[in-house]
């Protein structure tokens, strides 16, 4: 997690029910897994975990084995991360797992601020308000308190229920509760589980709960503001970069490194099919929406272009999560789409938003 809040709070509310002597045998149970899961989340709020650093280095050995005829050469290969230590650490991972298959690649590398205008939602792009934006995220908290109740692990984890409410938020108890239980797919080493406290269908209500959070946060929801109008300038430089390597006539492999809150509303403005079809009914949005295929860990899109010798149709195919997946054009040889209509679709998007910069004395 990018936060050790939630482990401190949890850690000093058993703290004080242990002392008040109001834990249960499974409470005192939970306290001690807590503890441990705890003290290994001390001062690491953020950071890359071993098993992120395996999963950049399988996607970069499967992205060298499904194109070998690009990945074999000797290619220059660009390089952006954000300013993020644990990106930074996974660019490292997946350049150098690369460069261990093949010496010859050129790597130019950088985590510069100048690049973060792309590299991360633009802040500066004005987002035009939305009448409905506020209602839904009344709705969305009304939506995330009964999936995230709190009261089933209220009930087995204190002596005294009603007493341990008393200094407990029932909400925030099982969220900092539930995403313990989730950040502990991502340590895989601490051989600890959570999801006892949960069972089956309460880990499906944490995860409906978020699912509808990121939707709305990002902007994907019908009504809300279109806050990933943030993410048009990089769309802009996917655009603009791979116009520059078509004209120049040469091959290459330009990467760029970020983050989840990036990738969900980048796949959302390409029209991926896994991106769109949200709705505002929060109950059911799960079945129309799923974080679990956009914003996995090691989440990521690949556009992949293709050149016909003698030819100037350049086809280009994009993978969401290294599957091949559909954007809002038509084609004639799917998966792959022509250059020339991808090129003019986007660049038309983009044209069509109207953005508008805030003013550089604006706050």
């Amino acid at each position: 997690m990018t936060s050790d809040r939630a482990y401190r709070r949890l850690v000093r509310q058993l703290d004080t029910a242990a002392v008040l002597g109001l834990l249960t045998e499974y409470g005192k149970d939970v306290r001690t897994r807590i503890g441990i899961a705890a003290e290994n989340a001390r001062q690491r709020a953020g950071e890359l975990t071993a098993l992120g650093a395996r999963q950049h280095m399988a996607i970069a050995r499967r992205m060298y084995d499904n194109y070998p005829e690009l990945l074999k050469k000797p290619l220059k290969v660009t390089v952006n991360s954000s300013d993020s230590r644990r990106v930074m650490l996974s660019m490292a991972n997946f350049c150098n797992e690369l460069k261990s298959l093949n010496p010859s690649l050129d790597f130019s590398m950088n985590a510069s601020a100048h690049d973060l205008y792309y590299v991360k939602a633009n802040r500066n792009i004005v987002i035009p308000p939305s009448e409905t934006d506020g209602p839904l995220y009344d709705k969305l908290k009304a939506f995330k308190q009964k999936m995230l109740s709190g009261e089933p692990q209220i009930q087995a984890i204190f002596t005294d229920p009603e007493r341990a409410k008393t200094f407990i938020d029932q909400y925030t108890f099982a969220d900092d509760l539930y995403n313990v239980a989730a950040d502990m797919y991502c340590l895989p080493e601490l051989k600890l589980s959570f999801d006892d406290l949960f069972g089956e269908d309460g880990m499906i209500d944490g995860f409906r709960a978020y699912n509808a959070s990121w939707c709305l946060w990002e902007g994907l929801m019908p009504g809300a503001r279109k806050s990933y109008y943030g993410i048009y300038p990089l769309l802009q430089n996917f655009l603009d970069n791979a116009a520059e390597m078509i004209a120049s006539g040469g091959c290459g492999l330009r990467l760029r490194f970020g983050h989840d809150d990036v990738v969900l509303p980048f796949a959302f403005t390409m029209g991926f099919r896994e991106a769109v079809g949200a709705t505002d009914d929060m109950e059911d949005l799960h079945h129309h929406f799923s974080i679990f295929r956009l914003i996995p860990m090691a989440a990521n899109v690949q556009w992949v272009f293709f050149r016909k010798e003698g030819s100037d149709d350049i086809l280009v195919k994009f993978l969401m999560n290294e599957n091949e997946t559909s954007v809002p054009l038509p084609t004639d040889c799917y998966p792959f789409y022509h250059w020339s209509d991808v090129e003019k679709y986007y660049r038309g998007k983009i044209e069509a938003a109207h953005l508008e910069y805030k003013n550089p004395a604006d706050k």
